[in-house]
């Protein structure tokens, strides 16, 4: 810090703008009228931090600011811990009792430090709209910077400036009982300087009823920031073994690339981009196709000319079959990956592209920083990129055609992805999930999710032919008789296969920002729990 946090606050740290003006004296948020309201302001926030807490194994929130308490109740954990001060910590003793634990605090008093102490490993600590409050605002991040340095996730949020004000706005802010406020670069900038950098930056809902991303929302995870720092140093000039020797280089236990297992039928118009995307996302590729009757495997083999260290290619089964059985290639997938022990594994398909959780690092950097902090297994959130308009596909363009895209809409498909996996002594069981869960003793799963972008339908024309014509008669009689291949059933000769794109989010240049929490956090999932897309 430029000062002592117990002085005057310095204007100049916090990342605003030279002309900002702050509100000169703060005024008290009483939020004991807001008990009963219909309107939960950040509700995202607390969801996020409920499901760190189960993804990373956590036991105790604290809720720094909890105002009256209800959206800390509504968090799941082992122990809850409630910090505010006045007529709101009040409330909360006499409304939850022991239920919970409350304590008192001046946030603008370095004292409140002493809070730190609570903090650990197995905590997730919540800061919600409470820095815009404050004359002086660094106690509060010097107390957040502790719990952080000590192990704890820390999630925050403000309102973003300008998506609440505007652009020009300046201050004061017309809330009274807010001193200042940031947008997200500069809340980010203003954190990351006081010791808290940000794994996650991004917005969330302002509340439960506009639903509008006007909150910004930080994430803060020592474990995971010091993982990144590794790989940026890694990416100093760091060499791999070439595919080829892996078994060798495997067994004598060296960090290697990613592998991953592709099972494509008729994809010869992606194929291509898929296996050029893995490659460059770090990975390895073993291609399997299912005796395609397009171009897939003239494809595969060329692709596999040009980078002979990094695919491997093969038909399954030996022969040609009438129909496609699922269940023998992910016992096949599963067979090939146990071959690799001390590899990461991704089980994916042909149409699909995997992104990290972390923009600007590739697949494989991801997998290392969830190896880095104990996980063995990584799960992936779906996002289904849809055709809008009657242009036909060109091979190659996926990244470019489609911008509009739905999260995943079946619990059972699209919510449960968990394929990818560190490859140990045991043979995982992707039969019994049906491919959706790589199942084995002992995994550990890292607790942001990947990114899936999946094209299933590139156009009319495609959609019709794989759907009407090569998928539905192909598939097993016996494993639809057992619940698989289901998720085309609604689709006819009548159906347009077009997606209206009102009803669709776009892909644009405030992506990550604006879905980056549901795609790391289970969010999307709840969203549609819901009834909410």
């Amino acid at each position: 810090m430029d000062q002592s946090i117990t002085g005057a606050p310095n204007l100049s740290s916090f990342g605003l703008p030279p002309n900002y003006v702050s509100r000169p004296a703060p005024i008290y948020f009483d939020d004991a009228p807001y008990v009963e309201s219909k309107i939960i302001h950040q509700p995202e926030v607390y969801q996020a931090a409920d499901y760190l807490l189960k993804g990373g194994q956590r036991t105790t929130i604290i809720d720094v600011g909890c105002g009256n308490g209800r959206k800390l109740r509504s968090v799941e954990a082992g122990r809850h811990i409630g910090v505010d001060f006045g007529s709101n910590l009040s409330l909360c003793r006499k409304l939850f009792g022991e239920w919970g634990e409350w304590i008192e605090a001046d946030f603008s008093s370095a004292d409140c430090l002493a809070i730190s102490e609570l903090a650990d490993e197995k905590t997730v600590v919540v800061c919600a709209d409470v820095v815009e409050h404050l004359l002086n605002p660094e106690p509060l991040v010097a107390l957040l910077a502790a719990c952080y340095r000590q192990g704890a996730i820390v999630l925050t949020s403000t309102p973003d400036r300008i998506r609440v004000r505007g652009v020009h706005h300046r201050g004061s802010p017309p809330n009274p009982s807010h001193i200042r406020e940031w947008a997200l670069a500069e809340y980010a900038e203003f954190l990351a300087g006081h010791g808290l950098p940000p794994i996650f930056a991004g917005y969330t809902l302002n509340n439960n009823v506009e639903r509008e991303l006007k909150t910004i929302i930080t994430i803060h995870d020592i474990a995971v920031d010091r993982a990144c720092a590794v790989v940026a140093q890694r990416r100093q000039g760091a060499t791999v073994e070439p595919f080829i020797d892996q078994r060798k280089a495997a067994s004598e236990g060296a960090q290697n690339r990613p592998i991953a297992i592709v099972s494509a039928y008729n994809e010869a118009d992606v194929i291509d981009e898929a296996g050029e995307d893995l490659i460059h996302q770090g990975c390895d590729l073993i291609a399997i196709d299912n005796w395609s009757t397009d171009e897939t495997w003239d494809v595969l083999k060329a692709l596999a000319a040009r980078y002979p260290a990094r695919v491997r290619i093969e038909r399954f089964p030996e022969v040609a079959a009438t129909h496609s059985e699922w269940r023998r290639i992910l016992h096949f997938k599963a067979w090939i990956a146990s071959q690799f022990r001390g590899r990461w594994i991704i089980h994916s398909d042909a149409d699909e592209l995997r992104r990290s959780p972390f923009p600007g690092l590739t697949l494989a950097e991801g997998l290392y920083i969830a190896q880095s902090v104990g996980a063995n297994r990584v799960d992936f959130n779906v996002m289904n990129f849809r055709p809008i308009d009657p242009a036909p596909f060109q091979p190659g363009t996926l990244k470019s055609r489609f911008s509009y895209f739905e999260y995943g809409t079946r619990r059972d498909g699209h919510f449960v992805q968990s394929k990818a996996w560190l490859q140990g002594a045991d043979t995982v069981d992707l039969v019994s999930s049906g491919g959706h869960i790589a199942a084995f003793p002992g995994a550990v799963d890292f607790r942001y999710k990947f990114l899936l972008q999946h094209y299933p339908i590139r156009s009319v024309e495609h959609g019709r032919r794989k759907v009407l014509r090569e998928r539905q008669a192909r598939w097993s009689p016996q494993e639809r008789a057992g619940g698989l291949h289901v998720h085309y059933e609604n689709f006819s000769e009548t159906s347009s296969f077009l997606w209206p794109p009102e009803k669709l989010h776009q892909r644009n240049a405030c992506f990550w920002s604006e879905h980056g929490l549901p795609v790391i956090t289970d969010i999307a999932e709840r969203r549609s729990d819901a009834g909410i897309v």
